[in-house]
């Protein structure tokens, strides 16, 4: 269940515009002014920051009353994500018009907003703006636009596209975040579903490191039919998203033997997917380690933080020396 609510806008009908009046074009250009205070304050608790909610809504409501004068002002603020989609739908052309008038950063925070940003977007709505987004022709001069919209798109809700794991992997309180988050991670890294096995035969190891403030890194080891093995490491760049792949670099029998050895010895096929945290974890930089294993028609993974603090730990620093990278993120 996402933490989102929305109402999807099909059609605009478009009253008789407010600015027939007087009042209306003062009502707009007073909030857009206490807008524009509140930005060059950039302080919430200020004075010039009261009512700031009310305010953006003032021009939301104008925005709807047909003047598209506002959009500019309107997309300053990507936390509009609902305000986004609904604008989006109704006029594509217009408001991704409007964002590609934006510098780089402006059209990658707006993008980040269609999506959801970190809590995603319910699936009644990913699937209209995904089709609204696809509907853009590649002779518009907005394609390239909605191109990278759609990416993002699809990115942060990557649980509606691919089933990386098993039906009921995480049960506790946050397991529809968890579902969200590693998925969307795993997407970004160009990660390709362990479960189920591609067959009897397959097999295979991938660890996640997911930090709080850094790009995720993955590593992947695959063991071939003479008992040798392939390791890839992977990353994101922070702040283009871009792929940075290293590898596949060859693994020796007696490395995989000696990391078997290792996940025997943690019990990793025995273990319980999620556990609670280390008591001493800092809850706003705690780094979460995934280890996901395919052997013989089997698939299991387990999920901790604190790395260090768990047997887990072990198994992952092995992979890491073998793929010679260091993992982000502390706790």
């Amino acid at each position: 269940m996402r933490f989102t609510t929305y109402s999807i806008v099909f059609g605009l009908a478009i009253s008789t515009s407010i600015y027939s009046h007087p009042s209306g074009a003062e009502t707009r250009d007073d909030a857009l002014r206490a807008v524009e205070a509140c930005l060059r304050r950039n302080e919430a608790s200020s004075r010039e920051c009261r009512g700031f909610n009310n305010h953006v809504q003032t021009l939301i409501d104008v925005y709807w009353q047909g003047d598209n004068t506002v959009l500019p002002v309107l997309l300053k603020f990507s936390w509009l994500t609902a305000f986004y989609d609904q604008a989006l739908i109704a006029d594509p052309d217009g408001f991704l018009t409007a964002v590609s008038r934006l510098p780089e950063e402006g059209q990658q925070a707006v993008a980040g907003g269609i999506a959801g940003w970190q809590w995603g977007v319910t699936r009644e709505r990913f699937d209209h703006v995904r089709a609204t987004l696809m509907s853009v022709p590649s002779s518009s001069p907005n394609y390239q636009l909605a191109r990278a919209c759609l990416a993002r798109l699809e990115t942060e809700n990557a649980s509606f596209l691919v089933d990386y794991f098993p039906p009921q992997t995480f049960t506790g309180r946050a397991a529809d975040f968890e579902l969200y988050s590693f998925s969307r991670e795993l997407y970004a890294l160009d990660e390709t579903t362990m479960w189920p096995p591609a067959s009897g035969s397959e097999r295979a190891y991938r660890i996640t490191v997911l930090p709080c403030f850094a790009p995720p890194q993955s590593i992947v080891l695959r063991v071939m039919s003479d008992d040798t093995g392939q390791i890839e490491f992977r990353t994101t760049d922070a702040k283009t998203r871009r792929l940075n792949l290293d590898g596949p670099h060859a693994v020796t029998a007696e490395q995989i033997a000696s990391f078997n050895a290792t996940l025997n010895q943690i019990q990793h096929w025995q273990s319980p997917t999620d556990l609670p945290p280390p008591k001493n974890a800092i809850a706003l930089d705690a780094t979460s380690w995934r280890l996901e294993g395919v052997w013989d028609g089997r698939y299991h993974v387990t999920l901790r933080v604190c790395h260090g603090q768990t047997p887990l730990g072990k198994a992952a620093w092995e992979l890491f020396d073998l793929v010679g990278h260091k993992p982000v993120g502390r706790c």
